[in-house]
């Protein structure tokens, strides 16, 4: 599965290869792609359509940044967590 981000006038954002959505507040938005973990940051972010199937986000509000990680942030750092790494 491939992963691609297209952001439009840094308000409206189309992410494909998306696996899951892991957190959405208003100023922060971490997914895990295909691509690896992404996070994003803004104000008033929204999520819209998300298709779990087809692995397409939307996201609408203001885009100030997005980032690759190679931080775990879809594996809560707990104990039951570690076991499975």
């Amino acid at each position: 599965m491939n992963s691609s981000v297209t952001i439009d006038d840094r308000e409206r954002m189309i992410i494909t290869g998306v696996k899951s959505v892991e957190s959405v507040t208003d100023t922060l938005i971490t997914l895990f792609t295909a691509a690896g973990d992404l996070v994003i940051k803004g104000e008033r972010l929204e999520t819209g359509e998300f298709d779990p199937a087809g692995g397409i986000m939307r996201i609408s509000g203001r885009i100030d940044s997005l980032a690759y990680t190679t931080e775990k942030y879809h594996l809560p750092d707990n104990i039951i967590s570690r076991l499975f790494r």
